[in-house]
């Protein structure tokens, strides 16, 4: 099963298929090259008698950089491949140590890897392990397992397992575009190779079905006239580069070509799925699916331009001091709230009053468990309401719904209780008792204002998404997310009612409101870089976590930052109320 392409040059879908090794043999536009000073040509279109017992001193070059494939090898590959039917080739091991074990491998040649690590030709497959003495015991039997070869590792499964979809008693395989590991299902997986580093490898449909024709392959290949002499070809299927880049060596080359059983048993029982029902630990992976692919892009221009990639990163870096030098960040106290701060004082203020009372601000924070268990019930009785469920099952294969239909409730509801914890920590900070006490009186005097607290985000978070899904609303929608910052605040403070605290947050930032979304920006950014860099560590780190733990930590990141936010939150509120009342920023004292 081959994810489907939209339209040519598609990065989205996949381009390539299963194709024979004959596109690239006899071939005037491919090169054999020799490993050395400036690569040498050995000779234009090699033949499988050119490739015959070489060794590793020798790659194939296609037209085309690897590095910058823009749309070279799609056109390349759709004009070798017109006339070519797509191919697999098998291959059976009866391995030595081993005598009541049978192994069929089937290896897929692919044109081009589109992943992180991109490289000319790709080799993957599977293999079907069999209680069979001889061959034509195991063509008389089912096989016991069967293993997908997924970034130099891969995934196991009975051959009764729910797992394994089959057509009759062929085995499906979903291959990843670009990547071309091999799954079970349609989805989005996180992809990890030791040299490739981590990914997401992306199954979902719609799909194309592939029957292609097998060619059997020998062990090894003795007679250089033999058409398949390229298979003791031990030199690189691509173009020469750089660790990851560099070009796949072939079938034969591989240690389980004869030995496949130790492969086996590296194999994991599963998989781990980007947890789409969820929009906490969704937006999580969704952040590191960028960051990698970011950091791969940047890998590659690091590769190509060494010095582009230093300028670009002392841009960057250079913008970054040039966006941090201007504020203020002398310290100064969180007392009394209504005061002039520039930015930098605010979030370093912020952060003395959290390092003054954690527990109790975590405490605080504690609003997110049920937030996060309220969002994950919506997902699943949205499946149950009959034509919300018709509709996400009918929209399935792309994914596309999932993602949204979790974006829509799940961060609503984190949303909500964001602002849940924002009014909290402003009661808590309102009341003069910083205790355990406080705690408790500061969620009374909260919860009896949750009716209004709920009626202004319903206004605030209903006003937003309709402009935003209005596409032309978009720069309104902007502005009223701004606008609408001060909310949870201005309720604490001022005891307004719904309507009254949006209208009041409005007025506040009149007439700052650059400053404002400066302000939101820096402490949402703070929260964001903190939650999803920890968790993209827990990723790496960890990346065979189940998804029930690894959404409950991301939970748990949110209880620790949230309040945080919530107190610099605060501030800006006081900074607004003072700015309102004409209080110059000079009247500012420092406490160092």
């Amino acid at each position: 099963m081959v994810k489907q392409q939209s339209e040519d040059c598609d990065s989205e879908g996949e381009p390539y298929g299963p194709s024979a090794v004959d596109i690239v043999l006899d071939n005037p536009e491919v090169a054999l090259r020799q490993v050395g000073r400036d690569d040498p040509i050995v000779t234009w279109a090699p033949s499988a008698a050119d490739l015959f017992d070489l060794g590793e001193g020798f790659f194939l070059d296609f037209p085309g950089s690897s590095l910058s494939p823009e749309c070279i090898y799609e056109r390349d590959f759709n004009k070798y491949t017109a006339d070519e039917p797509a191919t697999v080739y098998a291959h059976i091991v009866q391995p030595s140590d081993a005598p009541g074990k049978l192994v069929v491998q089937y290896w897929t040649y692919w044109y081009y890897n589109d992943w992180n690590n991109k490289h000319e030709s790709d080799w993957e497959g599977i293999s079907l392990l069999f209680d069979a003495s001889s061959i034509d015991e195991a063509l008389a039997a089912t096989p016991i397992e069967i293993g997908y070869s997924q970034h130099e590792g891969g995934e196991r499964a009975t051959w009764d397992s729910n797992k394994l979809e089959r057509d009759g008693d062929h085995p499906l395989v979903y291959s990843s575009a670009g990547s071309h590991a091999s799954y079970f299902g349609a989805a989005v997986f996180l992809g990890r190779g030791a040299s490739e580093g981590f990914g997401c490898d992306d199954t979902s449909g719609p799909s194309d079905s592939i029957s292609p024709e097998v060619v059997l392959l020998p062990d090894a290949v003795d007679d250089p006239d033999d058409p398949l002499a390229w298979v003791s070809f031990e030199g690189r299927w691509g173009e020469r580069q750089r660790g990851p880049f560099n070009g796949p060596t072939g079938p034969a080359s591989k240690d389980r070509w004869l030995d496949p059983l130790p492969w086996f048993d590296e194999l994991r029982p599963s998989s781990v799925v980007i947890p789409a029902g969820d929009s906490e630990g969704a937006t999580v992976v969704e952040a590191f699916c960028g960051v990698v692919a970011a950091g791969s892009n940047a890998l590659i221009t690091f590769t190509v331009s060494p010095a582009a990639a230093i300028i670009g990163f002392l841009i960057i870096f250079s913008v970054l001091k040039f966006i941090a030098g201007r504020t203020d960040w002398t310290r100064v106290s969180a007392e009394p709230l209504r005061r002039r701060r520039r930015v930098g004082q605010i979030i370093r203020a912020a952060l003395v009053t959290y390092r003054g009372s954690p527990l109790l601000f975590i405490a605080l924070g504690l609003l997110y468990l049920p937030a996060a268990a309220f969002a994950a019930a919506i997902a699943v009785f949205a499946r149950l309401i009959p034509f919300v469920g018709e509709f996400i099952e009918l929209a399935r294969p792309s994914g596309g719904t999932n993602l949204f239909m979790a974006a829509l409730a799940g961060g609503a509801v984190n949303l909500a209780a964001f602002v849940g914890v924002s009014a909290l920590v402003a009661e808590f900070l309102r009341g003069a008792n910083r205790t355990s006490g406080g705690l408790r009186d500061a969620t009374r005097v909260t919860w009896a204002r949750r009716s209004t607290l709920l009626k202004a985000f319903i206004r605030t978070y209903a006003t937003v998404v309709i402009l935003m899904v209005s596409i032309i609303g978009i720069p309104w929608g902007i502005r009223q997310i701004v606008r609408y910052q001060l909310m949870p605040q201005v309720i604490v403070h001022e005891e307004t009612d719904a309507r009254g605290s949006l209208q009041r947050s409005t007025e506040l930032v009149h007439g700052r409101w650059l400053h404002t979304a400066f302000a939101a920006t820096a402490i949402n950014g703070m929260v964001f870089v903190t939650v999803m860099g920890l968790s993209l560590l827990l990723l790496v780190g960890a990346a065979s976590i189940p998804l029930w733990a690894f959404s409950a930590l991301v939970t748990l990141l949110y209880i620790l930052v949230a309040p945080l936010a919530a107190i610099a939150m605060n501030l800006v509120y006081g900074d607004a109320v003072a700015a309102t009342q004409g209080a110059p920023v000079a009247e500012l004292v420092s406490v160092d």
